[in-house]
């Protein structure tokens, strides 16, 4: 049996560790956040689209992302309310067919300048529910491209407002960012560290 020389059994300790691979970067966010719910439109056809983008229904983030929406459901479980989300991680070419279909910056993120920080696993589309899971009054249905969905219309009812604002304290507090044009759309804080991912969302 030989043993290691002492300065290759050094080199060996220095080595620095492969990379994790892109997958493992991402966390499956029902596993960190308890109760939350899904209605992952992207993988059915109701959605702005109409077409069946997503190969699973699966809502992916980062770590650190899907540890402040804990956070966030911690905060408003006590309130008689929990979160519900419509979409977290989106693989790139997905933004690619989005903007095909709806090439309108502002409303969908261009692909050629960088994409959506859903891309990154950075960013997070939800709602509010009721802690039994009944629907509350919200603005608008998701992905509404009308003036009452953006995050400080009057448009909306008095408790679609008051709904709102919850859901966004609840975000703010667990340090996400609002969405000027989307009350259901918030991003986590320095989403830019994180890179772009194109991964399936059945391959987590």
């Amino acid at each position: 049996m030989t043993t290691l020389g002492p300065l290759l059994a050094l080199a060996l300790l220095a080595a620095p560790k492969p990379p994790a691979t892109q997958a493992s970067q991402l966390v499956d966010a029902t596993l960190v956040v308890p109760n939350l719910a899904l209605d992952i439109r992207y993988a059915t056809e109701n959605n702005f689209t109409g077409q069946k983008l997503y190969d699973a229904a699966r809502c992916l983030l980062r770590p650190q992302v899907a540890q402040s929406l804990a956070k966030a459901q911690a905060w408003l479980e006590p309130k008689g309310y929990r979160l519900k989300v419509f979409d977290c991680y989106r693989p790139f070419s997905v933004q690619k067919r989005m903007w095909e279909v709806k090439p309108v910056p502002g409303l969908v993120a261009p692909p050629s300048k960088g994409g959506s920080n859903h891309n990154r696993g950075a960013a997070v589309d939800l709602t509010l529910i009721s802690r039994d899971g009944s629907e509350v009054e919200m603005p608008t249905d998701y992905d509404d491209f009308s003036k009452a969905a953006r995050m400080s219309s009057t448009l909306p009812s008095k408790a679609a407002q008051r709904h709102r604002a919850m859901l966004q304290e609840a975000m703010v507090r667990a340090g996400f960012k609002p969405l000027y044009m989307e009350w259901w759309h918030f991003d986590a804080d320095n989403p830019l560290q994180y890179k772009t991912l194109d991964l399936p969302l059945s391959q987590k």
